[in-house]
């Protein structure tokens, strides 16, 4: 038991000294780069995601298959740890429970909210079969709340002030949104703490939000009934607390000018053959099998890179 709680002590200094210098890297690097440029907003968005959450997706993985098996299996019974292991120890003890706190309070908060707002059934349904409702009560023009469950949630206001066609383009913005799993990705966002990362964090909400649109948009007369959309409900929505597990059609987030901008210059994307990257997962797959097939020697360099950054 001992021995046990010996390991969890130095697997969670590992992840600090992991974790800390990866995200510091990380907000360097978007600081020196500012924006990520030739890709689409999709792309992009899942660059920007894939950015934010690399250096807590690395240092749990290193920390839960290499760092707490390497102690187990090579460490000496003899207890040798100092107080600078209990310091590492607590400050991912206080980054982990942060993380947690942080993502249970948006999601009670998100159900507070809408049990606020009134709502209601109503006949509109999407294609995707994620079920749209009516909401009032000062509930935003549309949203999209929900993780496991995703609702959409129509204002009384949205369906008085748009069109039919400006509606159904609106919704298929709020099911691109589904369909990306925006609103786990802002919990999951929200769980990983770490000072400096509010830039990339907006970046790939803004990002998320172009996704959304080039993926409701298929033709010029939809992309400028979803500019009128946004100019509309930008004057009337009602602003609504954050931070929620929900995604709004129009919010704080985002830039309303240039999504309409965007959406006002319009075009016909070139047509691309779609056709998978085999190379992408030959490179994951090799990467297993050679880490796999030397994991005895992979845990004994994780284990002396343990001893040499964990004091």
């Amino acid at each position: 038991m001992i021995f046990a709680a010996r390991g969890l002590l130095v697997s969670l200094a590992f992840f600090a000294t992991l974790y800390c210098p990866l995200s510091l890297l990380v907000v360097l690097a978007w600081r020196g780069a500012k924006h990520i440029s030739q890709a689409t907003a999709a792309k992009n968005a899942n660059l920007l995601f894939g950015l934010r959450v690399f250096p807590f997706a690395v240092s749990a993985v290193v920390t839960v298959f290499f760092t707490f098996p390497s102690f187990w299996l090579l460490e000496r019974p003899s207890l040798d740890e100092d107080t600078a292991t209990f310091i590492l120890a607590l400050c991912s003890l206080i980054i982990l429970g942060a993380g947690l706190f942080r993502g249970l309070r948006i999601q009670a908060r998100t159900t507070r909210v809408v049990r606020q707002w009134s709502v209601r059934t109503t006949s509109t349904s999407s294609d995707a079969g994620t079920p749209v409702l009516r909401a009032s009560q000062g509930a935003p023009a549309l949203i999209v709340v929900g993780i496991e469950r995703p609702r959409v949630l129509v204002s009384d206001a949205a369906a008085i002030v748009l069109s039919d066609d400006e509606l159904q383009v609106a919704l298929r913005h709020e099911l691109g949104h589904v369909r990306s799993g925006d609103n786990l990705k802002k919990v999951l966002i929200s769980a990983i703490p770490f000072p400096g990362m509010g830039g990339i964090e907006r970046a790939w909400q803004e990002a998320g939000e172009l996704a959304a649109d080039e993926a409701a948009v298929a033709n010029r007369q939809e992309a400028l009934d979803l500019a009128a959309a946004l100019i509309k409900l930008s004057r009337s929505s009602q602003q609504w607390p954050k931070p929620l597990s929900a995604t709004g059609l129009v919010s704080g987030s985002s830039s309303i000018h240039k999504r309409v901008g965007r959406l006002l210059q319009w075009r016909m994307p070139e047509p691309r053959l779609q056709h998978p990257r085999p190379w992408t997962l030959l490179i994951l797959f090799t990467m297993i099998v050679g880490i796999g097939s030397n994991y005895g020697a992979t845990l004994m360099l994780t284990h002396r890179l343990t001893e040499l950054l964990v004091p």
